[in-house]
């Protein structure tokens, strides 16, 4: 390979037609007088088309390569390589000095004595991840095994995203695993029943969870905070029948131990407003209807279902819109008030499609005050455009696999750790399985991996027609 040339931060690097070379691999260029190593990263590959000073370094290379002057007998072999020719486009991340990573350029190096070779992006990881609990995520373009530091995750916002059937729900189920397995309390929001496949793997410490079978509350365990929560921001009871809600309620109180049917009780003696008496029984007979707010046997506890080194799988799959949207609003607005008063431990949260029942007001509490309180949520989505634009300013990490809309690539590209460039010209070639990571848990340098298997048992494959036997 030699240096050709230098584009703001993109190096031009040719390669000839013996020298494979793949998208998101890493080189360095090294200029031993002047002792500076640059660290690259390939981001596009063409096929060179410029003649003169290009032609030149070409056959200067190839006849140090084959140790012979280029005569006019052999032009013909010459002008047939030169066809071959591949320009690469690296991207400038650093210099290597030492042993670590600096993110500057200080010199260029030279054109006619620069040494080009490969760096498997594993390596480049090891120089910047310290030490840590660390999680295999998979194998580099050269068939290295990439690990990451879980703590990497720990206080972050993180986005795993993707067009459908890339491999988005396969990578999340594997740092579900490594998480519980590296002590993690852990909270899945399993909008498709992908998940449930986990527990098999670690029966003990793994739960699912389906709603009105074993996941229950009571009225007297949500309080009426909850209540006036869900009937707000979830059934838009109006204001002057949630001030007249927020009146009964002590009323209640005095009559015993608060049910749904005491509240309708309460509500049918003590409201005269005929507009607010309806308001009130329509939306609170809407709650009895659901399956998972009951007044008979032991309540839920979220204090028992978050605990170190433990994974909770909520089943949101068989929930009508409106049920799913109501419990939801029980979780997030039950992890609150648990957080604020510090009666849960830290967690992650992986929400599958989250648009689908998160309402849009709830955006702002779980990237900014949540993440104070120790909720860091992980992102699982193909329609990036369902996501708040504060998520896209804060993420830390994504994990992304191919995408081939511009539009979904122009929301990515906002994020500050990366460049458009790189996330433009490399994530619509990803084979399925095959991710760009960006971010903090690989210390902002873009790295390709090919996500390991996790096993059959683990649900979420497309069941086809034609490869059933009938």
């Amino acid at each position: 390979m030699k240096l050709y040339s230098k584009d703001g931060t993109t190096f031009k690097v040719l390669a000839f037609p013996m020298e494979n070379v793949h998208k998101g691999e890493y080189l360095t260029i090294t200029d031993r007088d002047r002792g500076i190593t640059y660290l690259v990263q390939v981001i596009d590959i063409n096929y060179i088309d410029i003649p003169g000073l290009t032609e030149e370094l070409v056959r200067e290379e190839l006849t140090v390569n084959e140790g012979e002057e280029i005569g006019f007998l052999n032009l013909g072999d010459i002008l047939t390589t030169l066809r071959d020719v591949k320009v690469l486009d690296c991207e400038f991340r650093g210099i290597i000095r030492d042993g670590q990573i600096r993110r500057m350029i200080v010199d260029l190096p030279s054109r006619s004595k620069a040494i080009i070779e490969k760096i498997p992006s594993s390596q480049v990881l090891e120089l910047l991840l310290g030490e840590g609990r660390r999680i295999l995520i998979g194998k580099d373009l050269e068939g290295f095994d990439v690990f990451i530091n879980a703590e990497d995750l720990d206080g972050a916002l993180t986005l795993i995203t993707g067009m459908k059937g890339t491999g988005k729900s396969h990578l999340a189920k594997l740092l579900v695993l490594e998480l519980v397995k590296k002590g993690a309390p852990v909270m899945v929001f399993d909008i498709n029943g992908e998940y449930v496949g986990l527990a098999r793997r670690m029966k003990d410490r793994i739960k699912v969870l389906y709603p009105g079978e074993n996941l229950k509350f009571s009225i007297d365990y949500l309080e009426k905070g909850i209540i006036l929560d869900i009937l707000t921001n979830v059934l838009d009871l109006p204001g002057v029948s949630a001030n007249f809600f927020n009146d009964l309620w002590p009323i209640a109180e005095k009559r015993g131990k608060i049910t749904i049917d005491s509240l309708i009780d309460v509500v049918k003696s003590a409201t005269t407003n005929i507009m607010v008496k309806d308001a009130l029984l329509t939306r609170l007979m809407t709650l009895r209807a659901t399956k998972f707010i009951r007044d008979n046997g032991q309540s839920s506890r979220i204090e028992d279902l978050i605990k170190a080194g433990t994974a909770s799988i909520i089943v949101l799959r068989d929930l009508p819109p409106l049920d799913r949207r109501i419990l939801v609003e029980i979780l997030l607005s039950k992890f609150v008030s648990l957080l604020l008063n510090e009666k849960l431990p830290s967690f992650f949260l992986f929400a599958e499609e989250a648009h689908l029942y998160v309402r849009q007001t709830y955006w702002e509490d779980i990237i900014t005050r949540m993440r104070h309180f120790g909720l860091f949520v992980i992102f699982i989505t193909n329609q990036l455009e369902s996501l708040d634009q504060r998520v896209f300013k804060q993420l830390d990490n994504v994990f992304l696999f191919s995408f081939k809309n511009d539009g979904d690539l122009e929301r990515i590209s906002k994020i500050s750790d990366a460049d458009v460039k790189t996330i433009k010209t490399m994530v619509k070639d990803l084979p399925r399985g095959v991710c760009l990571i960006i971010g903090k848990v690989v210390s902002s340098m873009p790295l390709v991996v090919q996500v390991r298997d996790i096993g059959d048992d683990a649900l979420g494959r497309t069941r086809f027609v034609f490869r059933n036997a009938f």
